[in-house]
């Protein structure tokens, strides 16, 4: 199957490198175009045997993804409307199968059913929906650059991380952590994202994609901590946990206080961030 917004290579070990390159674009964004090819590449990925694992990169020097392409919202009458929210629920369903290898949660708890392994390769900023797709991914390598920026930066235009950013990140840093990077939307650079375990790995420019490479062929078969038995959110979570109820107790005033309730994203993502802790 050929696709119009990336290309996919197979090697001869069945590893098949993504690389997302948005024809007439400066920059890679999740448009129509890119999100329904994902669907179709997942699907295809996840049914043929002779793929292994993948590796997903970028072929633009400007970054890897810069999020979704607003300029869709731009275009309709309302900004936000269900055609939009489909697309974004779209794009989660296709990254979390993409991370369970398109097994249930019963066939992963039950059955012991495992994932392909999926790497990304990070050369350039990664941001809202960009660092939405690299989180999906069972490891991340990004570039030793400090201009490099990852991060999800969309309550600065009064939305959320509507992909699985405000679950995923929450389990890889903490509650508390990924609640002021999810509600301030400042990036971090590299070695800030691995001290804090976004990131798997800090390579050398230009090195980032063969370091992935290693890591799928080196793990056939795995699965998201998340998706593990016994998994807990580092520092706990959820009402009950003391360090999760300080949080929820003082969170919503504190960010009310500091926004002038402003971000009008900022109770849905408290919100999020609540119902997935518990």
């Amino acid at each position: 199957m050929s696709y119009t917004t990336f290309s996919v290579e197979t090697d001869a070990d069945g590893i098949a490198l993504v690389t997302i390159d948005l024809p007439g674009e400066t920059m890679n964004v999740w448009n129509e175009a890119l999100i329904e090819e994902f669907e179709a590449f997942t699907d295809a990925f996840l049914a043929d045997d002779a793929m292994k694992g993948a590796v997903i990169t970028s072929g633009k020097k400007t970054g890897f993804l810069a999020g979704a392409d607003v300029r869709m919202f731009g275009r309709r009458k309302i900004a936000l409307d269900k055609e939009s929210f489909d697309s974004t629920a779209r794009l989660s369903r296709a990254l979390r199968r993409l991370e369970t290898g398109g097994h249930s949660a019963k066939a992963i708890a039950k059955e012991g059913a495992k994932a392909k392994p999926v790497a990304c390769a990070l050369e350039g900023l990664a941001l809202g929906g960009g660092l939405e797709l690299a989180l999906a991914c069972h490891y991340r390598v990004v570039a030793d650059n400090p201009k490099i920026q990852l991060g999800v930066p969309e309550v600065q235009i009064g939305l959320l991380p509507g992909a699985g950013g405000t679950q995923r990140l929450p389990r890889l840093m903490g509650l508390q952590a990924a609640a002021m990077m999810i509600m301030q939307g400042q990036p971090v650079a590299p070695q800030q994202a691995k001290a804090q375990n976004i990131v798997h790995e800090v390579v050398a420019p230009g090195k980032t994609v063969e370091a992935a490479m290693t890591w799928v062929k080196a793990n056939p078969q795995v699965l998201a901590p998340w998706d593990q038995k016994g998994f807990k959110f580092p520092g706990g979570a959820g009402a009950m946990n003391p360090a999760g109820l300080q949080f929820y107790m003082g969170g919503n005033a504190m960010a009310l206080a500091q926004s002038r309730d402003n971000y009008p994203a900022i109770k849905a993502i408290m919100s999020c961030l609540y119902e997935g802790s518990n």
